[in-house]
């Protein structure tokens, strides 16, 4: 055995180590410095934003509901601060595993660094998208509430879903993936949706949307414990639900189509609504 080679190799070993451990210090001491620059420069941010009323304005507007609903439980302030330690920290860890010599890590690093414009753009608009989707939902179910619809929040989640899916495919376009097939796919879905509905309203739900439609007006007209005379009935109104009405007379609660009432000439006490409701014109 040669030992004059083994010990050469021994040599070229602790030269090579000997010459990285500078490097590795400075990559460290880069990387620590780093750190805390990017710990004070988010602190600085954030104090800033919390002074000028970030977090009190996104309370009022919604803004800090919606991400709380998307489960977020950050404030905009923090959430903003904490994004730019990510870019100064990882900016700094570039020119420190540069610094190690790592030039393969470093290039990864740097594509990551490239690559995280898009994943913001693209996390603010669904959170920004998420929030709309909310809004709408809940307007929606307000909305059908106020107008004394049963599957309010049902309708209210399903205009939640949509909004919220099309704001998934717009966030997906923003990181650069190509949406065009999941367009196709969610368009020819909502189509036949569409198509269920327009048959099932064609076809053996036509009555039912009539005496939902006829219940809108009906509420206006009839009150709670109003008083009227329908044909040989008579009685109180106790409620007007989704697709009919329940009048209470002597003998016991009557379910009456609010298409019915909508049609019909109804007689009403003198000190309520207006005292008779005829067919439209």
């Amino acid at each position: 055995m040669d030992l004059q080679v083994i010990a050469d190799a021994l040599t070229r070993m602790y030269n090579d180590i000997v010459s990285f451990l500078p490097d590795v210090a400075n990559g460290l001491i880069v990387l620590l410095v780093g750190y805390v620059i990017a710990r004070i420069v988010s602190w600085l941010v954030r104090l800033v934003l919390a002074r000028v009323g970030l977090d009190g304005l996104s309370e009022r507007r919604g803004i800090a509901g919606g991400l709380r609903g998307l489960g977020i439980g950050l404030s905009p302030s923090r959430l903003i601060a904490q994004t730019v330690f990510g870019l100064l920290f990882l900016s700094f860890a570039i020119t420190a595993v540069r610094l190690m010599r790592l030039e393969t890590v470093a290039g990864l690093l740097e594509r990551l660094l490239d690559f995280l414009p898009n994943v913001i753009a693209a996390l603010v608009v669904f959170l920004l998208g998420g929030i709309v989707a909310r809004l709408a939902g809940n307007w929606v179910l307000l909305i059908a509430a106020a107008g004394g619809l049963g599957y309010a929040r049902q309708l209210g989640s399903l205009v939640q879903y949509v909004v919220g899916l099309f704001v998934v495919v717009l966030a997906l376009g923003v990181l650069g993936i190509q949406v065009g097939l999941l367009i196709t796919a969610i368009t020819i879905m909502i189509g036949a949706f569409g198509l269920a509905i327009g048959l099932a309203l064609g076809l053996g739900a036509r009555s039912i949307v009539y005496h939902i439609l006829a219940g809108y007006y009906v509420r206006q007209r009839y009150q709670p414990g109003q008083p009227i005379t329908l044909g040989q009935m008579s009685g109180e109104v106790s409620g007007t639900g989704s697709v009919n009405t329940v009048i209470t007379t002597d003998e016991g609660p009557t379910i009456v189509p609010n298409g019915v009432l909508l049609e019909s000439t109804v007689r009403a006490a003198r000190d309520s609504s207006p005292e008779t409701r005829v067919r439209p014109e």
